[in-house]
């Protein structure tokens, strides 16, 4: 289970954390807080000026992102503006609450976009520690939800919702151990198992602001426990209520 829409859209050392002896919470108070979360993610059109980077790799990659909703799809649509030998690569991701969800992708050397497989969602996006699939909304209907306790992350009080998914064949993750704020509804951690149960991933929100009354995440850090490897991806620059072209959402423009 993934949550960089919620984090993203709402748009990355291993932290400690101690699971409680505690009773589990039960199922459905874990994840009626998630969907309080969920709902809560404004849907408001944006654009966005985004510094991607890798501290232990030594590249940054400059994007641009817009995000509205179009045709009963929350759409999100990325493009690469430097460096030059990743520069014009396109995304175009529809999350819909009721049907399937697509991520397109256009690779200028190709010269035409291609659907994303599911192959794809488990690999790399543009060589950071974040993946593909870490950009899709979670379908909570998927996963078994519980509380595992409360921590002070970021400098908010925390609830720990740990997901497991219900039909695990398949799944990039093991399990996810999200830290939420209840009062804000906001994520400040989210914590990735491998499938051997090991902690492999950690993202961070460093830096959160109010902006047009809206909570923003302005820096945020993935951490790759197993390789050692961490990114960074920052918001330089964003503009809520934006006006955007419904044409800059469909596969068309990818390849404009």
């Amino acid at each position: 289970m993934t949550w960089t829409y919620v984090r993203f859209a709402a748009l990355l050392g291993a932290l400690l954390w101690t699971l409680p002896t505690a009773a589990r919470a039960d199922d459905s108070s874990a994840r009626e807080l998630l969907q309080r979360m969920i709902d809560a993610v404004p849907r408001v059109p944006f654009f966005a000026k985004v510094k991607l980077s890798s501290t232990t790799r030594g590249w940054v990659r400059d994007l641009q992102l817009s995000f509205k909703r179009v045709d009963d799809a929350d759409a999100t649509y990325m493009e690469v503006t430097a460096p030059l030998d990743v520069k014009d690569t396109r995304f175009l991701l529809y999350d819909r609450a009721q049907g399937a969800d697509e991520q397109w992708l256009y690779v200028p050397m190709m010269k035409r976009s291609i659907r994303v497989s599911e192959t794809v969602r488990k690999q790399a996006f543009l060589g950071s520690d974040f993946y593909v699939s870490d950009m899709v909304r979670p379908d909570l209907n998927a996963f078994q939800h519980a509380f595992v306790g409360e921590e002070d992350v970021g400098g908010r009080h925390c609830k720990l919702v740990e997901s497991v998914p219900k039909a695990p064949a398949g799944e990039l993750y093991s399990k996810t151990v999200v830290a939420v704020d209840p009062a804000d509804l906001v994520v400040t951690r989210s914590q990735f198992f491998d499938q051997k149960g090991k902690l492999w991933k950690v993202w961070t929100i460093d830096k959160i602001e109010k902006i047009d009354g809206l909570w923003t995440p302005l820096v945020q850090q993935m951490v790759n426990v197993h390789d050692n490897t961490q990114s960074r991806l920052e918001i330089t620059e964003i503009k809520y209520n934006a006006e955007l072209s419904d044409e800059m959402f469909h596969k068309a423009y990818l390849i404009r």
